[in-house]
This record gives C-alpha cells, structure tokens and sequence, in this order.
C-alpha cells in the first residue's frame, strides 16, 4: 500500500470517528498530523504523520481505534522480523560450502 493510499485510509477512519469535541476539556478539536511514538526494549517505534484530532484548548491527542491497531501491529511485525533476522545471524548458513 502507497503512502498516498495509507494517507486516504487515515484520513477516512478520522472522518467517521469525528469526536466532535474534546473529552477531556471540552474544547474544540482540528484534525492534524501527529506522530506516533512508542519506546519498548530499547527501540523507539514511530510512525509518522498520522492524521489525529487535537484539542486546540489543552492539546489532547485523539486517534481512532483502527490506526492504533495498526500501530501495534507493525510493531509485532518489525520485533517478530528482528528476532528472525538475529537467529538467522546466529546459525549462519547451513548451506555454506567450507
């Protein structure tokens, strides 16, 4: 999926979660880009230029269910692919003519 695409799709589950205002205070929100962040085991997993609504009143972050889901998901998927790629380190190549 393009990062255009990725964009359209965001842009869409923030249009049908619209809070309408915010929780917290009450204030009124504005969808902008945020970036995602989330320090585990060492490693910052970041994803960048999420559309989210932000209170313009106390600053409060609201991002729908669905990107955070994928959030979470692409940081499984990167851990899962850097304990393979670390094993495989590991073992070498057992294929390897000596």
């Amino acid at each position: 999926m393009t990062q255009q695409s990725k964009n359209e799709k965001y842009a869409e589950l923030i249009k049908e979660s619209n809070p309408g205002q915010c929780q917290a205070c009450g204030g009124m929100v504005s969808m902008e880009k945020v970036n995602l962040e989330d320090f585990q085991d060492g490693k910052l997993f970041l994803m960048e230029g999420i559309p989210a609504y932000v209170c313009q009143e106390c600053g409060e972050v609201w991002v729908p269910e669905p990107i955070i889901k994928e959030f979470e998901n692409m940081i499984e998927t990167t851990k899962k692919h850097h304990q393979a790629t670390k094993k495989n380190k590991k073992g070498g190549n057992k294929n390897e003519k000596k």
